[in-house]
């Protein structure tokens, strides 16, 4: 077997491979004679067929079995010998196999690129002050109440304002026939949301209960769901029930309705502002890393490895369209058209790559590894802050395969922190110029439910 390696790009790699004749007819032989052995062709006893008869019935069938069987058995030797580590699947371009001839497929792969980095230890980097205000801790129990909050029926007879929650029963119209998908029964429009299709949303402020209304809502060419683009869909409503939110008074009894953590309303004040606290400590140091990453990666350049850039976009859609489903609506009834959205997302995805790629070059310069120990941390901390038992959450990430993004996740924690250490911190009241990236979080979201 032959090999010869062709640098295509910094970052992409062409392997041509060549496997000689004898090993291809003797793939061959080896397929027929074990195909033989188990068919049945007319007028001939079960292996006895002549391998000419043999070839006319199985004949494609063999040759895409054993060209299969040389690539798979060929591929990992010859990347191992290449010494070079393939980003995701390479694409393999292959030819037919032919008797008596050597057979030749082409690898091309994507690689991490090979850069130079300099002075990145030692940076310049403001750092906000940590400023913790009464307003901020009222905004939080102005949430608090917000989550707390009950949906009642309105007692009074008016109509649909902004801001209520309709029940609806509706169905969608295209020509005066029924939309499949376009319908629901029971269904909560929060009205003023825009998390339905906001001109329905619109339309229905001044119903009252019972009502029954048609309306006309016109979607745009460019429309995410293409059962509506471009078209005047008839929407018919009819009102179910109104309701509003009924915010919970904030008091002794109900602080100390949220636990045995809370004797009284001073007790969950304490709480709340302890936690801002640790909020914003975790966004400040955050942020000062994000910072400091920011000016690392600006000193160099260096060609995107796309397999990299593309995985980086397609998680973030599926984060996008988790968060959009999980408030009730869809990418479709949302109008987002996830084609604008990819094109939205990548420069943001090759910022991430390009920081992931710097990272790993210093953790390499830097001998930074993950020990044992930074994995227990790791859970230990983790279990601490989002509040979860700490061998579940360790059996949860071995269970579901997640442990080496775990590991991934501390280097980069690991890195970061090596770069703080031997950075210049200038403390600030206020940032001077946000360079935040729009970076994974480790940390969980405010859980307002958690008080």
């Amino acid at each position: 077997m032959q090999t010869n390696i062709e640098v295509i790009s910094h970052v992409k790699r062409r392997l041509d491979v060549e496997i000689e004749a004898e090993e291809v007819t003797k793939k061959l032989d080896q397929a027929y004679r074990k195909l033989s052995r188990r068919v049945e062709i007319r007028g001939f006893r079960p292996g006895k067929a002549p391998r000419k008869i043999v070839e006319q019935y199985y004949g494609k069938e063999i040759m895409d079995d054993v060209k299969s069987d040389l690539i798979k058995e060929s591929l990992s030797k010859v990347i191992e010998e290449s010494e070079l580590s393939p980003l995701g699947a390479p694409s393999i371009e292959d030819e037919a196999i032919r008797p008596g001839k050597n057979f030749k497929y082409t690898i091309i792969m994507e690689v991490k690129p090979d850069f130079e980095l300099k002075d990145y230890m030692g940076i310049s980097v403001e750092k906000e002050l940590l400023n913790i205000s009464e307003d901020d801790v009222n905004k939080r129990f102005e949430e608090i109440k917000e989550a707390w909050a009950k949906l009642i029926p309105i007692d009074e007879d008016r109509g649909i304002k902004q801001g209520d929650y309709v029940i609806v029963d509706y169905q969608g119209f295209w020509k005066d026939k029924p939309l499949k998908g376009i319908n629901g029964k029971d269904f909560m429009i929060h009205a003023g949301s825009k998390n339905f299709y906001p001109e329905l949303e619109s339309g229905i402020v001044g119903l009252k209960k019972g009502d029954r209304k048609d309306m006309v809502v016109n979607f745009n060419e460019d429309f995410a769901d293409r059962r509506l683009a471009g078209k005047d869909i008839t929407f018919r409503i009819h009102v179910q029930d109104i309701k509003k939110r009924d915010l919970p008074v904030l008091n002794d009894d109900f602080a100390r309705s949220l636990g045995n953590d809370f004797k009284s309303l001073k007790d969950l004040r304490e709480r709340v502002k302890k936690d801002i606290t640790s909020e914003e400590e975790r966004r400040i140091d955050r942020e000062l890393k994000s910072r400091l990453l920011g000016k690392i990666t600006a000193t160099v350049n260096f060609e995107l490895p796309q397999i990299m850039v593309e995985t980086e976009i397609e998680r973030s859609i599926a984060n996008i369209r988790k968060r959009t489903l999980r408030s009730g609506t869809s990418f479709e009834s949302a109008g987002i058209s996830e084609e604008k959205l990819r094109k939205d997302l990548r420069i943001g995805a090759e910022q991430k790559v390009k920081e992931e790629l710097v990272l790993g070059k210093i953790a390499d310069m830097e001998d930074i590894k993950v020990e044992e120990s930074d994995v227990s941390e790791g859970f230990q901390k983790l279990a601490a802050q989002t509040g979860n038992d700490l061998a579940m959450l360790q059996q949860y990430y071995e269970k579901n395969n997640l442990m080496d993004s775990f590991r991934d996740q501390l280097l980069v924690e690991k890195v970061l922190n090596h770069l703080v250490q031997g950075a210049k911190i200038v403390e600030v009241e206020e940032i001077s110029e946000k360079t935040i990236k729009d970076r994974k979080e480790i940390e969980p979201s405010v859980d307002t439910n958690s008080y």
